[in-house]
């Protein structure tokens, strides 16, 4: 499959580029044509731009219509939701996701663990609190290794850390270590002594406190001696979610990993890619605290289960389309069902720092 060619959609967070410079090291020719941002708009290569392909390969991003590998949360389960209309709309969606991993490749940790987003209680061992707890960069790791496609690791000051603390992966592990500890050592053991996925596992797993501090405070002292643009924040995300910010974290990753540019006509060509705005996105809400209602009269496209039920279930369905969908469980937000649609054909005039 890795020998096919194969156009890329990616998130654009350290997670989405870390693990699609990754996957594009050992398949020569998958190419990053799109960018989901985080302005939920798409960055898109001009030659794609009146279309969306039906061989897209989703990497950190969930799509019934598409391969993929990521690491959220994306089916319901078994929880019996008091609203009829809505239980129907999110079994249906179970449903539909059951029979796109029959034909598709579907590389999502929960697929296979069975978790449920509608439980999220520590009694079930398939509930939302034992989900799969880190990045899409380190189950990708582990899935290239085992199937003798492990990438090159040159770089082993920054590189195992970079990978290690995708999605906060490092913190993670501190701090939710009744799940964090399960999985990754079951990651580690299913590749075997000796991998990369083994190594990274115990970079953290026996660090210091300190550990990752130094080694983010040594990267910074590093980019400042150069007087380079700064790429990642103190947290090792992105600093600047914008086309330069691309542009440089990428060029950056690929300097530091020798791995190949990746980007459908080389790096420099972001510049004119095109930003378009979405088909269509939704944001679910039906458990915890939402956010103010202000902020549900400013985006019509979030609803409450509790306010209108006939709107949520319509808003269900229609993420059939959707080139990420995924369920958030719990925090501040509140839990909710997420979707964002394939990209219009109309460039937009006024895209702010794009």
């Amino acid at each position: 499959m890795l020998s096919q060619s194969r156009p890329m959609m990616v998130s654009a967070d350290i997670d989405g580029l870390v693990s699609a410079a990754m996957l594009g090291s050992v398949a020569p020719n998958y190419e990053v044509v799109a960018f989901s941002v985080a302005s939920a708009q798409w960055l898109v290569h001009p030659s794609l731009a009146s279309v969306v392909p039906d061989d897209l390969f989703g990497v950190d991003l969930f799509s019934v219509q598409h391969d993929n590998v990521s690491n959220h949360i994306v089916q319901w389960g078994q929880r019996k939701l008091q609203v009829p209309e809505v239980l129907t709309a999110l079994k249906e969606w179970d449903q539909l996701i059951d029979q796109a991993a029959s034909e598709r490749l579907m590389a999502v940790p929960s697929l296979w663990a069975k978790t449920q987003a509608g439980y999220e209680d520590a009694t079930k061992a398939d509930s939302a609190a034992y989900k799969y707890p880190f990045g899409t960069a380190q189950i990708l790791l582990a899935m290239l290794e085992v199937t003798n496609n492990a990438p090159k690791f040159f770089d082993r000051t920054y590189l195992p850390w970079l990978v290690a603390n995708c999605d906060g992966g490092v913190s993670t592990y501190a701090k939710y270590a009744n799940n964090a500890r399960i999985w990754w050592p079951v990651m580690a053991g299913a590749v075997g002594p000796g991998s990369l996925t083994e190594q990274v596992f115990r970079l953290v797993d026996t660090m210091r406190p300190h550990d990752f501090l130094d080694a983010v405070h040594r990267l910074e002292r590093e980019r400042q001696a150069s007087g380079e643009a700064r790429r990642l924040n103190d947290k090792w995300n992105l600093a600047s979610v914008t086309r330069e910010g691309l542009q440089n974290t990428l060029r950056w990753l690929t300097e530091l990993t020798g791995w190949r540019d990746c980007v459908r006509g080389g790096l420099e060509g972001l510049e004119d890619w095109k930003i378009l705005p979405l088909s269509g996105s939704a944001q679910i809400y039906y458990g915890g605290s939402t956010p103010s209602d202000k902020a549900f009269a400013a985006n019509p496209h979030w609803v409450k289960v509790k306010d209108d039920p006939a709107k949520a279930a319509q808003l269900i369905g229609a993420a059939e389309t959707a080139l990420n969908a995924n369920f958030y469980v719990g925090g501040q937000s509140g839990s909710r069902f997420n979707w964002v649609g394939p990209w219009e054909t109309t460039p937009l005039e006024n895209a702010g720092l794009w």
